[in-house]
């Protein structure tokens, strides 16, 4: 009920967040000009409290060689398992086009949405979160997010007036990450568990430990929340509006 509730008021309950970290990653012996390490590369953590954790790259990242030498700074790492979830599009079957992310402890920030035309043609765009319905058209290429009953985020899209409608047939591909949220939160030594285009020399410097990571949102929280964020109509003018703003981000 306080889901329900919550939704009238235009609010939305924050997921968990993984803890992100920074390393210098350096990859030797390599014989080509640039190279890549691919979105969703696998890196493992020091044990913390007994216990070593996933994290992965969130986006793919190039950088030129030098001297058979590529190094790549302040490469990004959140903690987490990737998931790839691809749903085909039936209006028959699901008229509200609603797409469900059967994960408890998805970060939804990590969450990107592609739209595949069909099995046939593998034209591909990808969508962005909608934050301002003023600003919508029938074109616009966006989805909506929201919390169902079940306790799982869905991923559901436009109706031709707002935001772009899909067609039967069409791919909703979305990938994300499951985190374990805070307990992963001060690693800063990591093994790198997948090989950068088959290179396996490499050596990894850690440069900011891993922080900021939450578990999800609390119905305490979203109680004191949304009233709070309905008030503020995503507004920063007065002092309250500024609290809330900092409180939800």
């Amino acid at each position: 009920s306080v889901i329900s509730q919550a939704k009238t008021l235009n609010y939305t309950p924050k997921s968990a967040i993984a803890p992100t970290a920074f390393i210098n990653l350096t990859v030797n012996q390599v014989a080509d000009s640039s190279l890549t390490v691919p979105k969703f590369t696998n890196f493992m953590s020091e044990a913390i409290d007994g216990v070593n954790y996933n994290f992965v790259t969130i986006d793919s990242t190039t950088v030129n060689v030098s001297g058979n030498t590529a190094v790549f700074n302040g490469l990004e790492l959140k903690q987490g398992i990737p998931v790839t979830m691809r749903y085909t599009v039936d209006s028959a079957t699901n008229p509200k086009y609603r797409f469900e992310l059967p994960d408890a402890n998805v970060d939804t920030t990590s969450l990107k949405v592609t739209i595949q035309k069909s099995v046939s043609d593998s034209t591909q765009t990808t969508y962005t979160l909608s934050s301002n319905y003023l600003s919508l058209t029938g074109d616009s290429e966006v989805y909506f997010l929201q919390e169902n009953v079940n306790g799982n985020y869905e991923v559901y899209f436009g109706n031709g007036v707002l935001g772009k409608q899909l067609t039967d047939g069409n791919i909703v591909i979305l990938s994300y990450i499951i985190t374990q949220g805070s307990l992963a939160s001060g690693a800063n030594n990591f093994v790198l568990m997948d090989t950068i285009s088959n290179y396996s020399n490499t050596a990894i410097q850690g440069v900011i430990a891993a922080s900021q990571g939450s578990a999800k949102e609390s119905i305490s929280s979203i109680k004191f929340q949304a009233p709070k964020s309905y008030a503020a109509q995503n507004r920063a003018v007065t002092k309250e509006d500024y609290i809330t703003a900092i409180q939800q981000n």
